[in-house]
């Protein structure tokens, strides 16, 4: 079976890929608070403001469902981004 921390593995790989230094937590928050629960990822830009949300789930869950908890998560950061993976 493969598990949210799968997914993850595969989330921090792309972000690498793409140029996001996941170890940097002015760019690429984990766990981030939120007012009902943690938001896996939050990306912010040079002056550390939020620009996306990204909710994993393991790879069993339709990601659709957890659309809601993303959105939900991104709203209260008043962004309009989210990425499901």
């Amino acid at each position: 079976m493969i598990t949210e921390a799968d997914a993850r593995m595969l989330i921090d790989r792309l972000l690498k890929e793409d140029g996001w230094d996941i170890h940097n937590k002015n760019q690429v928050s984990t766990e981030e608070a939120t007012a009902d629960g943690r938001a896996d990822y939050l990306l912010k830009n040079s002056r550390t403001q939020p620009l996306a949300v990204i909710e994993a789930k393991r790879f069993s869950i339709d990601p659709y469902s957890a659309k809601a908890q993303a959105k939900a998560y991104a709203q209260r950061k008043d962004r309009q981004a989210l990425l499901c993976a």
